[in-house]
């Protein structure tokens, strides 16, 4: 796991959705703070779940919905800001619930039951998304 997401995790726990964006602004706003995660991706992937996939994500925030491709082939994983089209899933969240998402703060299923995530594709491939992108150390800096 990457320092980045230790200190995205310690920042963000437990913080309001009006916080979370705070520091999403002081951090680059919503494009550049996303673009800093997605380049993350390829150093959290487990490749022991990896599978060859397309993720899609659309990230809404301040209005605005923020898209990306993120193709996993191998152990290999190519993130980029495009029309997610063709994904085997695409995730639709806001920017705070996909902060809490990707800090294991808000479970998927959870977050779909409650309305706050939408799975667009097959939405049992997204369950396996989680465990291509682990949180490993979560529990030691608890």
């Amino acid at each position: 796991m990457t320092e980045e997401r230790v200190y995205l995790w310690e920042q963000t726990r437990a913080k309001s959705d009006e916080q979370i964006m705070e520091l999403v602004n002081i951090l680059g706003q919503p494009a550049g703070f996303l673009e800093i995660i997605m380049a993350m991706l390829p150093q959290e992937l487990d490749p022991d779940e990896a599978k060859d996939c397309v993720i899609g994500f659309e990230i809404s925030a301040a209005e605005r919905i923020y898209s990306f491709r993120v193709e996993v082939a191998g152990e290999e994983v190519y993130a980029e800001r495009r029309d997610p089209s063709g994904a085997d899933a695409v995730i639709a969240v806001s920017l705070p619930n996909f902060v809490r998402l990707i800090n294991e703060e808000l479970g998927g299923v959870k977050a779909f039951m409650q309305g706050k995530l939408w799975v667009k594709g097959d939405p049992t491939f997204a369950y396996s998304i989680p465990r291509m992108f682990p949180f490993r150390e979560r529990q030691a800096i608890s």
